[in-house]
């Protein structure tokens, strides 16, 4: 029987991270920006799109020069060693996969070397891993490279570190990569960039009434079909990651838009005055910070916490989990792992993730907590510890204190110049024509 030993006490981490956050734009108006290019872009016809790196490197050069950070966060590695190899099928193990990554990587990384020397932008190379991202000082390590990077005006080319990662600790997607990158970062917008214009309330390929998105302010809201696989044969992506990707940045604070790739001029436009262009997720208006947004961008156990309604209000105004809050325990995990929260709608049936909680009591222990008021403790588990099922300290929510983004929050976003956007009172419309509620993705399946 396991348990975990929780420190509850105040994490100068957290007070340090807050502080940053509530003064950065006093002290430093220069705004973060993270580009994620997809192996759909960056590839075509099976070899590199040239002329689509050359665009990319004067980008990164005019948001510089506009008093931007720049990262960007690169795919296509499996696709260019494809193409080393004279256009070798893409592997379906994971050691072929591994390998056609190291050999396309010098080749991609040459590329982003050599176009964006000739902008005069000197540029690094980061590889990452989730196991890395997982390890809380592994991770604030990773933040202060990046910030020493910046820092030197160096853009960093980020990948992920596919060589020696494991099926159970990969990322899976860059989409996602992208998403903990700007987290990471403190970065004010993430691009996806891909083969469509952006985010369609069905698949424009088959469905002729389906529609672009232009705003999302909730994503709790969206009612689309994003059944569709990855964009390319070399790809590992899809709309449905790029939502989930949206899902991670915004509760970090960080504006989301997808968009297509050969719209990649517009981005200075977006950043500096406000244009808009394909899919915009509006960050929420108390975003993470610390290392409760670390928590949020665990990758969460093989199990979750099913609670009743009133648990979400209660972790809403910032209480702690208990026995008296669970409904069911379903699946498997161990104390102080990282547990998707989700609640049923008592009308549908369905059910939503609303957070995260690193838990202090293993599966076992929380079936038998459940329903239980806190005073029964004891009595029920046989020993004693932690009263809560998840410290308050422990628990982070997708939607922080329950307030969702809004558009008019945000009066330095001007929609009214996005090419699908004729007025604001069509997109009210538009906006306003939504079901009462969608299940929500996961960044990642439970």
């Amino acid at each position: 029987m396991k348990v975990a030993q929780v420190n509850h006490k105040g994490d100068p981490a957290v007070s340090a991270a807050l502080k940053e956050a509530l003064h950065k734009k006093a002290q430093n108006d220069q705004k973060i920006v993270v580009i994620k290019v997809g192996t759909s872009s960056l590839l075509r016809k099976g070899y590199l799109h040239l002329s689509l790196l050359g665009q990319l490197a004067e980008t990164c050069a005019d948001l510089h020069r506009a008093g931007c950070k720049v990262i960007v966060v690169t795919s296509g590695a499996v696709g260019a060693g494809c193409q080393v190899l004279n256009n070798a099928d893409k592997p379906t193990d994971l050691a072929g996969k591994q390998a056609m990554a190291a050999i396309g990587m010098v080749r991609l990384m040459r590329m982003y070397d050599d176009f964006f020397t000739s902008v005069s932008q000197p540029i690094a190379q980061v590889l990452v891993s989730l196991d890395n991202l997982m390890d809380r000082t592994q991770y604030l390590n990773a933040q202060r490279t990046f910030q020493a990077l910046l820092a030197r005006d160096v853009i960093p080319i980020v990948n992920e570190n596919d060589t020696i990662a494991v099926q159970d600790l990969k990322f899976g997607d860059n989409d996602t990569l992208s998403a903990h990158i700007a987290s990471l970062c403190d970065a004010d917008y993430l691009f996806l960039l891909t083969d469509v214009d952006g985010l369609y309330t069905g698949n424009p390929n088959s469905d002729p009434d389906a529609r672009l998105i232009p705003l999302v302010e909730s994503i709790d809201d969206l009612d689309v079909d994003v059944s569709g696989g990855a964009g390319s044969a070399f790809g590992t992506g899809g709309m449905a990651t790029k939502v989930n990707a949206a899902r991670l940045a915004t509760a970090a604070g960080c504006h989301t838009v997808v968009m297509n790739s050969n719209q990649l001029h517009t981005l200075p436009d977006i950043v500096v005055d406000g244009a808009s262009n394909g899919t915009l997720f509006l960050a929420v208006p108390r975003p993470l910070v610390g290392r409760k947004r670390w928590i949020l961008l665990q990758k969460p156990a093989k199990g979750y916490l099913l609670v009743n309604s009133k648990a979400e209000q209660a972790l809403n105004n910032d209480k702690s989990l208990h026995g008296i809050h669970l409904v069911s325990v379903v699946g498997d995990f161990d104390a102080a792992e990282a547990v998707a929260l989700v609640v049923r709608d008592s009308e549908t049936g369905d059910e939503r993730e609303f957070g995260r909680a690193i838990v202090n009591y293993g599966a076992d222990d929380c079936r038998k907590l459940v329903g239980k008021a806190g005073e029964d403790f004891y009595d029920i588990v046989g020993f004693g510890g932690a009263e809560s099922v998840a410290h308050k300290n422990n628990i982070c929510l997708w939607i922080p204190e329950g307030e969702e983004a809004r558009l008019m929050d945000h009066p330095e976003i001007n929609m009214e110049t996005h090419p699908s956007v004729n007025n604001l009172e069509d997109l009210a419309e538009f906006m306003s024509d939504k079901p009462s509620r969608t299940p929500s993705p996961s960044p990642f399946t439970l």
